[in-house]
């Protein structure tokens, strides 16, 4: 009983990490694409608070980002959902 409800929980959260990195990779690639859509608009406004303090450690760090113009705040919520993700995997093989 504790195995399924555990499991679950893990399944769930890798979900909405699996939703989490497509929608961000729909808004990268919506946002050069057609960036005034009423579509990419809406998805932005859920991904933005995440990129948003991405783009400032990222700014902060690397200071000539932006000079560059090219926005790396996609690419390291990728890596770092990744992580997060491979974590749980792994916690989730240790436990069950």
């Amino acid at each position: 009983m504790l195995v399924s409800i555990l499991n679950f929980i893990f399944n769930a959260i890798l979900f909405i990490i699996t939703v989490a990195s497509w929608l961000v990779l729909i808004y990268v690639v919506m946002a050069l694409v057609v960036p005034q859509n009423k579509y990419t608009l809406m998805i932005g406004r859920f991904v933005e608070p995440v990129l948003s303090p991405l783009r400032k450690l990222l700014f902060r760090i690397f200071p000539r980002l932006r000079q560059i113009g090219v926005d790396f705040s996609p690419l390291l919520f990728y890596l770092l959902i990744q992580l997060v993700s491979w974590l749980i995997r792994l916690l989730q093989r240790i436990l069950i």
